[in-house]
């Protein structure tokens, strides 16, 4: 099937009517199966990448898109207001049909024999200029250059390069004319405070362009690890951190840990326990968060969570003593749970 001929929308597996939210759905997801990365050495999958590539550049610009559903093809030399009066009826009684030749090679044909040419004389363009528009684009091959494909990688870093910055290194795989893969070597340097799921652009890293133009865009996708006593949810920092009884009745001054870069590990900071303080309450610590990598200046809080822990008790004169608490401050804490009932 010819460039000019093939079904974007069947390609795409899309009707007529999708939305371009749609139609750029839809790509990504045949993308990712076709993915020459995912598919080495697969010739058919490589065919396929480049043709749902093409219906995806076509159907998600508009532009594009009308002078594709005008003409039932699309090339960049095609001029859109020619178009746009052939599909109007700026030709009347004109037709397209399709003609296998020999070696099943086809072949587009357009029928004129009602048109007024009169009208395109008359016109604003000229008969002539309107038609060598029209069909520059049957050689089937674009006549200038042509910017390459955008490339998308995923790469894992750890929790503290993410917080402080660091640099990711990935090898791209590159696919040369004679068949062979050869991996490309990229570093990118994290700014402090990179985010998980944070899409980070390397202009010029993508796939080569077409006669001379410019490469594509190499695009990482950032997934951070995880802290096994820090968790994060953007530019904040939660953290749990336990007390014991005494310390959440009668109010502390504890120290606790923070991601400050005094030490590989984090560091420490003193945090007041106000007396009274329950289980499961939280405190803030301004600005002890993550430094924004899009915001100048901005850093986030680190939010601490109370856990009280009872001690074991075991001898005999400590449990006399909370005995002796619980007469002197007798209290029910289920009171308001039943008067709810």
């Amino acid at each position: 099937m010819s460039a000019q001929t093939k079904d974007y929308y069947a390609l795409l597996g899309v009707k007529k009517t999708a939305s371009t939210e749609d139609i750029r759905k839809a790509f990504k997801k045949l993308a990712r199966k076709y993915h020459p990365d995912v598919n080495p050495n697969n010739k058919t999958a490589e065919e396929k990448f480049k043709e749902i590539s093409e219906a995806n550049d076509v159907l998600s610009e508009p532009k594009k898109r009308k002078i594709y559903d005008q003409l039932g093809y699309y090339s960049d030399n095609i001029d859109p207001a020619a178009a746009e009066a052939y599909a109007r009826g700026g030709f009347p009684g004109g037709s397209q049909r399709v003609r296998t030749g020999p070696g099943g090679a086809q072949e587009v044909h357009f029928d004129f024999g009602d048109f007024d040419f009169s009208e395109a004389e008359g016109g604003r363009r000229g008969f002539k200029d309107i038609f060598s528009n029209m069909f520059s684009g049957f050689g089937g091959e674009p006549s200038g250059p042509m910017p390459g494909q955008d490339l998308e990688y995923q790469a894992n870093v750890g929790f503290w390069d993410a917080i402080r910055g660091g640099t990711v290194r990935i090898n791209i795989q590159r696919h040369e004319p004679n068949g062979q893969v050869r991996l490309e070597p990229v570093e990118v340097r994290l700014k402090p405070g990179t985010r998980d799921g944070q899409r980070i652009r390397v202009p010029g890293k993508g796939y080569p362009g077409a006669k001379h133009g410019p490469a594509g865009d190499l695009y990482l996708i950032i997934r951070t690890g995880e802290h096994p006593v820090f968790r994060r949810e953007g530019d904040n920092i939660f953290i749990t951190v336990p007390i014991t009884p005494t310390e959440a009745a009668l109010g502390a001054k504890i120290e606790v840990p923070t991601i400050g870069d005094s030490g590989p590990h984090g560091g420490r900071a003193h945090l007041k326990i106000p007396p009274g303080t329950q289980s499961g309450q939280k405190l803030r610590m301004r600005e002890k968060g993550v430094k924004s990598a899009t915001k100048d200046g901005a850093v986030g809080d680190q939010i601490v969570e109370v856990k009280v822990v009872v001690p074991p008790i075991q001898d005999e004169r400590s449990k006399e003593i909370l005995r002796e608490l619980a007469r002197l401050n007798p209290q029910d804490p289920r009171a308001e749970l039943w008067s709810k009932i």
